[in-house]
């Protein structure tokens, strides 16, 4: 199989090409060092933050919201759900706490992906459609990927 698991005796010679690559592409601050670190931990290592957040209104729990951010100051919202005895607008009021919890992170851009019955709320806070990942997780059922610079 021309596919092989990268080892050791593979690791420099990789991360040479991967510093050129990020290099070319305007990302100077993954040196070597960096990166054969980034290569033994695996993409844990661009990670920075993966938090989950409660939604609280009067002592009572609404809903949960994630956002995981990375070395490129990128963030993926995830696991947006509103508990269903509250109105969905709550998950507008926990994407703007998450726009707000992703300009004091410095963050460049947040993105999604949006079940279809949630882009309004998206769309009304900013975000742009990016693409659809169809049949993504379960057959049947389309994300539309949503994106917003911060």
């Amino acid at each position: 199989m021309p596919l092989v698991k990268l080892n050791k005796r593979f690791k420099n010679k990789i991360a040479e090409l991967l510093v050129k690559y990020f290099e070319e592409r305007g990302m100077p601050n993954y040196n070597k060092k960096w990166t054969i670190d980034y290569l033994n931990k695996g993409h844990k290592k661009e990670i920075k933050k993966d938090e989950f957040f409660v939604y609280k209104e009067n002592n009572k729990i609404i809903g949960v919201i994630s956002l995981i951010n990375d070395v490129s100051k990128l963030a993926e919202i995830r696991d947006e759900v509103v508990f269903p005895n509250y109105n969905k607008n709550y998950l507008k009021k926990m994407l703007l706490e998450i726009i707000n919890l992703s300009k004091k992170y410095k963050l460049r851009k947040i993105y999604a992906l949006v079940l279809k019955n949630n882009i309004k709320y998206y769309k009304v806070l900013g975000f742009k459609k990016e693409g659809l990942l169809k049949n993504h997780f379960i057959k049947g059922e389309d994300l539309t990927i949503m994106s917003k610079f911060i």
